[in-house]
């Protein structure tokens, strides 16, 4: 269930996606910390990182509609990857125009307006991009579908995450 975006058999959009998510919540974390420290360093810092996040969300929108095109879905997941395209476009749009604004005027109300609600798009589509890929298995490998999977801590189960796994309990 894998599209045609892939580096040694991994999809290249989820690896890129952390970069640009990283960018806009480290620039609202910077926004809220110049409302005490003052904005004479945090605001423009925010703006550079809005212009960097802006940046990645461009090219892992490039991979993502690559596997949106090429990677067999089902008639949901399908459904659910087109809003999580639509809301980044959005998204993309919203911090542009945050990163604009601000340029022009680091501590600009309609800049900080555009980066917050830029940071709820950015939550919903995160969320149902998190679906495609955990819920409908959208760009996991063939070997994967169907099989329960393993987290690396071997605590994990497929009822709960977080269960004890000990030496004793498995050999019962």
């Amino acid at each position: 269930m894998q599209g045609k975006a892939t580096i040694a058999g991994h999809p290249v959009h989820p690896m890129l996606v952390t970069f640009p998510i990283g960018c806009f919540v480290a620039a609202v974390v910077c926004d809220i910390i110049s409302i005490w420290a003052g904005p004479v360093f945090w605001a423009p810092m925010s703006t550079w990182l809005l212009l960097f996040g802006f940046l990645g969300a461009l090219v892992a929108a490039v991979f993502g509609f690559v596997d949106y095109l090429s990677a067999p879905m089902t008639a949901a997941a399908k459904s659910i990857a087109g809003w999580h395209m639509a809301l980044n476009a959005a998204m993309i749009v919203l911090f542009g125009l945050a990163c604009a604004v601000r340029f022009l005027d680091h501590t600009s109300p309609a800049g900080y307006a555009l980066t917050g609600l830029g940071i709820v798009v950015l939550a919903v589509a995160g969320t149902l991009g998190g679906s495609v890929a955990h819920v409908h298995l959208v760009g996991s490998s063939e070997g994967d579908v169907g099989s329960p999977r393993e987290a690396a801590d071997r605590g994990a189960t497929a009822t709960g995450v977080g269960r004890i796994s000990t030496p004793s309990a498995r050999t019962r």
